[in-house]
């Protein structure tokens, strides 16, 4: 059973990446990307992890997700195809500051 929720979580998180990049307008100066889903073995709730870059940003973008879950959750439940489509909760990815870091590092080469 745990072998089936790692590759529903899989799906759905491939699912959603499709979903932020093709469906739902992101400011262009924003990437959100979907790094971890983590769906329940009973399909019923599922908790999405994001991440905001520039993380300086990270709180207005997340903002701007939670704005559009319910257009993102009646995407993803008409492409899930499963008997049961979790209610999709988002949590935002806070390794993304780590990632900021060293693109600013980076640039400043």
């Amino acid at each position: 059973m745990k072998d089936r929720v790692l590759q529903i979580n899989e799906k759905a998180q491939h699912l959603l990446a499709e979903i932020f990049s093709k469906e739902i307008e992101i400011p262009m100066d924003l990437f959100i990307s979907v790094t971890d889903v983590d769906c329940e073995s009973n399909l019923k709730t599922a908790v999405v992890s994001v991440s905001v870059l520039p993380f300086s940003r990270a709180e207005e973008g997340f903002a701007y997700l939670i704005k559009r879950k319910g257009l993102i959750q009646n995407l993803f439940g008409k492409r899930f195809n499963m008997k049961f489509t979790p209610i999709l909760t988002y949590k935002l990815d806070e390794t993304g500051e780590t990632t900021d870091k060293i693109y600013r590092l980076i640039d400043s080469l």
